[in-house]
């Protein structure tokens, strides 16, 4: 789901979205595998989702690609032996649960941040219910990017607004992180790039959301910087525009499928500047067809690219 809308209806989703989730920490010894699928824990037969299959994946140190492509009899032979392991290792994982289906496991070292969590700081912090947010929501991820109009710049007939971006995971895709983020008016490519304060917090600690207030506006003071380098990537001139993409995608792991993308976005608007290259990614983050993360992912690499562009 991603979307344009009013803050206060983001936060009415987040609440719905989160009506029947839950948190408990459970004996190992109640956990058996009927597959990658289903398991059983403390009596009970529950749907694994695939969040929760990945992280199970990685703590048991089985290969997800490998376990996905098993018949359930030798996924659950293989969970089952290293999940006895486990229980060598550590009494209890903390669960988290929507109704009857486990979406991640972790340590006792996890420290929850809950979306509503961050949305409820934000609104102690004074963001108004009705202040215009983009939007990037499923059951793995969250993206909030709110951009600050009184702040827009323009030059070449470009209209960019400044903001911030304020990401999370529940279920251990990506750390919580507060963002400079940029919105480009003329197609609403959004950009966010990552500032010299220390924005990404891992969930092993609330110290983000004891922070918040501080860490906010560090990075609205830094987004500042960036209206310079969008400036000169509109004067730094390229001999191949294609090759410069394809340099980039290797740098920084692009997928086949993104990187078709992101040439797709470039053929929309082509140019021979690196402000065309960037756009690029960030109109390809646009693309329906991806899901929250690669969008999110493709926008974050946008600003990576923002960030070489020499002041």
């Amino acid at each position: 789901m991603r979307g344009k809308d009013r803050f206060e209806n983001v936060i009415d989703r987040v609440n719905t979205m989160s009506a029947n989730c839950f948190d408990e920490t459970l004996p190992v010894m109640d956990m058996e595998f009927n597959s990658l699928e289903r398991m059983w824990i403390a009596g009970k037969d529950v749907e694994v989702l695939p969040s929760a299959q990945r992280l199970f994946a990685n703590r048991l140190r089985v290969p997800y690609s490998y376990l996905a492509r098993c018949p359930e009899e030798l996924q659950a032979r293989n969970l089952n032996h290293w999940i006895a392991q486990e229980r060598a290792k550590r009494e209890t994982l903390f669960c988290r649960f929507d109704g009857d289906k486990l979406r991640a496991v972790f340590t006792d070292r996890y420290k929850a941040i809950d979306h509503m969590e961050i949305l409820s700081r934000m609104v102690e912090y004074g963001f108004s219910g009705d202040t215009e947010v983009h939007y990037s929501l499923d059951a793995n991820l969250l993206v909030l990017k709110v951009p600050d109009f009184a702040r827009r710049f323009g030059f070449n007939g470009d209209n960019i607004v400044p903001g911030i971006s304020v990401s999370n995971s529940e279920v251990g895709i990506l750390a919580f992180s507060i963002e400079a983020y940029f919105l480009r008016l003329v197609c609403t490519n959004g950009l966010i790039t990552k500032t010299s304060v220390a924005s990404r917090f891992k969930h092993v600690s609330r110290r983000a959301l004891e922070e918040f207030p501080d860490i906010l506006r560090e990075v609205v003071y830094e987004s500042d910087q960036g209206r310079r380098r969008f400036e000169i990537s509109t004067r730094s001139e390229l001999d191949n525009p294609l090759a410069t993409i394809g340099a980039f995608n290797q740098r920084f792991l692009i997928t086949k499928t993104e990187a078709q993308a992101i040439e797709q976005a470039w053929q929309i608007e082509p140019g021979r500047t690196m402000f065309h290259v960037i756009n690029a990614y960030t109109r390809a983050a646009q693309d329906p067809a991806l899901d929250t993360e690669t969008a999110h992912k493709l926008e974050k690499v946008g600003g990576l690219i923002l960030s070489l562009v020499k002041r």
